[in-house]
């Protein structure tokens, strides 16, 4: 296949799919034979190395919002029943089933909004106990310069300050983990709701 078959397919199959930014993504994608062409590869080979267009438009249906993806299933089958004869009967059966699917699809799209919402709850929550390490450093070191003043004994002082080191250590030493498992807990939401989009995407 030719560079511009291949531009032509993918923008055939992305414009027939309403997937928003056509052309840019085509530029995307003809810039990167470009490349591989640069680099010695005959357009031919680097054609075939490129990704198929149809799993381009799989990703780029994935990156639509949930709502999108199910409205957009909804009209590919109700143009699949009109081709075959179908669709009054499509439209009659979704009439019919109103007080049956629509208590489901608000039961699903809770269900998604509390799943979403746990995770996004969880990644919070870890900020917030490195927030609360360190608002605990900084109010202890102030606590211990009140000593300076003469409202708290030497005793207290000294525990405010090894307290303000405990936690200013606990800080620091835990944020490279916490930005990790942040960016970890930001790819497992991303794969489970692409997971969840799959449902309704071919």
């Amino acid at each position: 296949m030719s560079r511009e078959e291949y531009l032509n397919e993918l923008k055939d199959k992305l414009t027939e799919n309403n997937i928003p930014g056509v052309d840019s993504m085509i530029e995307f994608y003809d810039e990167a034979i470009a490349d591989r062409i640069e680099d010695g590869m005959s357009e031919e080979d680097a054609v075939a190395a490129m990704e198929d267009t149809d799993s381009i438009v799989r990703g780029a249906k994935l990156d639509k919002p949930l709502a999108t993806l199910v409205a957009d299933r909804v009209k590919e089958k109700h143009k699949e029943a009109s081709t075959s004869g179908h669709g009054t009967l499509f439209v009659v059966l979704a009439i019919v089933g109103f007080p049956i699917w629509l208590p489901l699809l608000i039961a699903f799209t809770a269900i998604i909004f509390s799943l979403y919402v746990s995770l996004w709850a969880i990644v919070i929550s870890i900020y917030a106990v490195e927030l609360s390490f360190a608002v605990g450093a900084v109010v202890s070191l102030l606590g211990c310069a009140t000593f300076v003043m003469g409202h708290i004994p030497f005793a207290t002082a000294l525990a405010l300050l090894g307290s303000a080191g405990i936690l200013g250590g606990l800080a620091i030493l835990l944020w490279k983990p916490i930005v990790a498992i942040t960016k970890w807990m930001i790819d497992l939401i991303k794969m489970i709701f692409r997971g969840i989009k799959s449902l309704f995407v071919k």
